[in-house]
């Protein structure tokens, strides 16, 4: 089932990638890149488009660089159609439709994001949001869970297992042993 509302969604990927040592978003992932494991969990969330913020020709930049996930969603919202931008982190690969798609459904027009992390979330898509992204920014705050917070946004409760952050070369190795030991099945 996917959201009544139309939505956009958003791949970060505009990172350094340092503490993984390498570029996360080409990372293989059954054959495919994490990137396009991400824009397949988009599309198959039924976002109907998919912007990348990548700081690499042909990708969405940054207009603030060095300021994290904020100064990409600020950017991304320049592109956007949607009236809602679900917005996914490149190194989450144990997300799963399902979460995505419980997201958006308990969005209906607010923020949500899952407790565990404020990555990834949806926000509702105004005029107002690139203002308070803004102003968050220009006061040096960079937190995408102070940006949730002032948007009384609803959190919602996920499998942590699904949330895993694949940000250092042990936490893939981690993700890559559960998904061979087969249980990343068993605790989903």
């Amino acid at each position: 089932m996917s959201s009544a509302t139309p939505f956009s969604a958003l791949i970060l990927a505009g990172g350094k990638s340092s503490r993984m040592g390498r570029d996360k978003a080409l990372l293989q992932l059954n054959g495919q890149s994490l990137l396009a494991h991400m824009q397949q969990l988009a599309l198959e969330s039924g976002a109907a488009e998919v912007l990348i913020s990548r700081n690499l020709p042909g990708f969405i930049s940054d207009q603030l660089p060095e300021q994290g996930p904020l100064a990409g969603i600020l950017a991304a919202l320049q592109h956007c159609n949607g009236s809602q931008l679900l917005v996914l982190p490149i190194d989450t690969p144990l997300l799963t439709v399902t979460r995505v798609q419980q997201l958006l459904q308990h969005a209906n027009g607010k923020a949500c994001y899952f407790s565990h992390s404020p990555l990834p979330c949806v926000l509702p898509v105004s005029p107002a949001l690139n203002c308070l992204i803004s102003a968050q920014l220009r006061s040096g705050q960079r937190s995408v869970k102070a940006l949730l917070t002032q948007l009384n946004a609803v959190s919602l409760t996920a499998p942590v297992i699904e949330l895993l952050n694949t940000n250092t070369p042990d936490d893939w190795q981690q993700y890559l042993l559960l998904v061979n030991s087969g249980s990343l099945y068993a605790k989903a």
